[in-house]
């Protein structure tokens, strides 16, 4: 073979080893599956902070560590009011006697609360229950608190019994709603189990939450 042809001998078998390839692509019809895609089941939330508020997977966080500005003043959402007034009908429906007793609260609302919580119980107990200003759940408006007309000798320790709050643990992820201070899970969350502390994550993180019996703050690792 004379070293003329040698190029163009080249040339030809990379033009057949260019039509194998495009014939075995288009022969193969296999398309994947969602089972065959890797799924972060354990990827690490992503944390970002903007204007001196704290967002984890988008979800506003506050807790004893993690403030808010006291100009941050979001009102109250209106996507969480109206999954709230959903609950509360269901509820009524049911022959239970819920109801809304506290929602959206300003920093400046939050300091008068305290205040007259630290009067009647002290500072000790108060910061077992409420938070301080700028790190309370109601200035996101994402929380509500519920309760009942019922007369109860003490809220804090008598409204877990009532056929309310239990109706209100097993269906509040239905709406969107999960028990932001679980009980048993104190020392993660800083507060004492509210069996009335409504908190609006929306439905497919409140189901999560739900069926882990986790909180915010082990589910996001946020105590490290």
């Amino acid at each position: 073979m004379s070293k003329k042809m040698i190029p163009f001998m080249i040339a030809i078998v990379c033009v057949v080893l260019i039509v194998i390839f495009i014939t075995m692509i288009l022969v193969n019809d296999y398309k994947p599956t969602n089972d065959d895609i890797a799924k972060p089941k354990n990827a690490l939330p992503f944390n970002y902070e903007k204007n001196g508020v704290t967002y984890v997977n988008g979800h506003v966080i506050v807790n004893k560590q993690l403030a808010l500005p006291a100009n941050y003043k979001p009102g109250e959402s209106k996507a969480a009011k109206k999954q709230l007034n959903k609950l509360l009908k269901q509820a009524n429906k049911s022959n239970l006697d819920l109801n809304k007793t506290s929602g959206y609260r300003n920093f400046e609302n939050q300091e008068k609360v305290i205040s007259e919580f630290v009067e009647k119980d002290g500072k000790q107990k108060t910061t077992k229950y409420a938070a301080k200003p700028g790190h309370s759940e109601h200035q996101t408006g994402l929380a509500f608190d519920v309760g009942t007309s019922q007369p109860l000798g003490d809220f804090h320790k008598d409204f877990e019994k009532t056929k309310e709050a239990k109706w209100l643990a097993k269906h509040a992820a239905n709406y969107g709603f999960i028990i932001r201070y679980p009980k048993g899970q104190e020392s993660e969350t800083g507060y004492n189990y509210e069996p009335w502390h409504l908190r609006y994550v929306g439905p497919q993180l409140a189901k999560t939450i739900d069926r882990k019996n986790t909180n915010l703050e082990r589910y996001y690792h946020l105590n490290k």
